[in-house]
């Protein structure tokens, strides 16, 4: 019985939660965050200046599939950028070193409960904010990790996060 009351009690302060919860269960096993990437369930992390090969083993490991594809962008603001591309998440390099990721895959949590496919309703309610209008849309930040709306109303799911460099162009 005491354990029934237990788990109910977890389950009631879960329901509780003013983060907004993830669009889409957040199951995949990198939990991404603004330095990089926590390994599910674990202490592990694979943090933002780390060298690609070792970052690529690491990740490929965890996730348990290899690279969808890698391509180097020459045009990026930063830089020369090689972004490694994995089915829910993809790893930007810069001369070899681990220095941003972006998704879009409402699979995919960052680390602070966020995913693709949260709205600007549940983010606002999250107290995430404030949110800028930019070229690209609707951008906001939450504890480092940034976002992009399409556009400002409250029912319009994020598109995209990311942290660390990124190739957008603005």
């Amino acid at each position: 019985m005491t354990r029934v009351l237990a788990a109910l009690a977890l389950c009631l302060l879960a329901a509780c939660s003013t983060v907004p919860r993830t669009a889409g269960g957040g199951d995949t096993a990198l939990r991404p965050d603004a330095g990089g990437m926590a390994v599910a369930g674990s202490d592990q992390r694979i943090d933002f200046g780390r060298a690609e090969d070792g970052v690529i083993a690491a990740a490929t490991r965890v996730l348990g599939a290899p690279p969808v594809s890698r391509a180097v962008n020459p045009e990026c603001g930063a830089g020369p950028t090689t972004i490694v591309k994995y089915d829910r998440i993809d790893l930007l390099f810069l001369d070899g070193t681990f220095r941003g990721w972006v998704t879009d895959d409402p699979r995919t949590a960052a680390a602070n409960g966020l995913s693709p496919g949260v709205t600007r309703a549940q983010l606002e309610a999250g107290g995430y904010g404030p949110f800028e209008t930019t070229t690209l849309g609707v951008e906001f930040e939450a504890n480092g990790v940034f976002g992009l709306l399409p556009d400002g109303a409250p029912d319009t799911p994020v598109q995209l996060l990311w942290a660390g460099t990124s190739c957008f162009f603005r």
